[in-house]
């Protein structure tokens, strides 16, 4: 059967109510500074480096894995930092958290607001921002809430397009120095938003043409599920299919449903971290009459590969001009 397809924070608000404690939007400004600044930054980071103590709640002891990210909030008037840092050898955690960094109207001066845990003590933190060549650091002034004081410096330089170079200048906890923590190398992680796109993208492109370049980008535990419910129909719907049976049991039916064929339009497409929504318009001959259906398809993607398919359309729709049935209007 023949197939076409035509191409085509909530955290954030949270953190300013709290810490802004109601902070007016004139007080947040969109500055064109900042944007230029913190462009190079935005994205997904990860690396490794030697585990260090000091901060309340963290352990000197074994290897780090760094998990980072910088955002737009919406407007470009600041940026969210978020970051998870696990242990590698039992991944418990060693820091997480969230930072604000925004222009302050009133000072004039670039400020951040900061909240998380370090191992299982929780803490809070303010600083101020100050631009370097290629970079950005930070001096923090940080308070656990066991009372344990800290300030200490973030320093984060850019090396090229893909790395990015982290450290800690200084350190003060509790009135003791404890050094530097020397750069270590994070390196830019590729958008899961673009490569989840083109999972999606792929899917359509093989379906129905070449279902065989389809099987290796799905999840060994995938599941196909059609949404409509719809009796007499020749295979049940509504219930999901797994792999072996979406190919050889719903592929082949859909042939029997439209035999010249049917032409997807995509009208737009909604890229996530953890999947990707696709809304299409079809173009198609049904037995019965027209069937131009409107479709929504929510993919899920887990581990670079597609875990889950459910397909949305108009099942009144499939029912009359696919399978001729007749609808007629319940009893009062």
């Amino acid at each position: 059967m023949p197939v076409r397809c035509v191409p085509h924070t909530y955290p954030v608000m949270i953190l300013i109510a709290i810490f802004f404690g109601g902070l007016s939007p004139e007080s947040l400004s969109a500055d064109d500074s900042l944007q230029k600044k913190m462009a190079p930054f935005i994205g997904r980071w990860v690396g490794t480096s030697k585990a260090f103590g000091g901060f309340e709640g963290t352990v000197d002891q074994g290897e780090l894995e760094w998990n980072l990210s910088f955002r737009w909030v919406p407007g470009k008037q600041a940026v969210e930092h978020q970051w998870h840092v696990t242990y590698a050898d039992s991944g418990e955690n060693f820091s997480s958290g969230t930072e604000i960094l925004y222009h302050d109207a009133e000072s004039d001066q670039f400020r951040v607001i900061s909240s998380g845990i370090d191992g299982n003590v929780a803490w809070s933190n303010q600083g101020t921002v100050s631009w370097i060549k290629r970079g950005v650091e930070v001096s923090l002034k940080e308070q656990t809430v066991n009372g344990t004081k800290s300030t200490y410096m973030v320093r984060r330089v850019k090396e090229g397009p893909s790395t990015l170079m982290l450290s800690v200048p200084s350190r003060v906890i509790d009135g003791e120095d404890f050094g530097e923590v020397q750069a270590f190398p994070l390196k830019r992680q590729p958008n899961p938003r673009y490569s989840n796109q083109k999972l999606a993208e792929a899917f359509f492109e093989y379906i129905l043409s070449d279902p065989e370049m389809l099987k290796p980008l799905l999840h060994e535990e995938f599941e196909f599920t059609y949404m409509g419910k719809i009796k007499g129909t020749l295979l049940p719907y509504g219930v999901p299919y797994a792999t072996d049976d979406f190919f050889e049991k719903w592929l082949p039916h859909i042939p029997k449903l439209l035999p010249e064929g049917i032409e997807l339009k995509t009208l737009q497409v909604i890229a996530g971290d953890e999947g990707v929504a696709v809304v299409q318009k079809g173009d198609a001959q049904g037995k019965y009459g027209r069937y131009d259906n409107d479709y929504v398809w929510i993919f899920t993607i887990e581990d670079g590969k597609i875990l889950s398919v459910e397909e949305y359309n108009s099942d009144l729709l499939v029912a009359t001009r696919v399978y001729g049935q007749k609808v007629t209007p319940p009893e009062e």
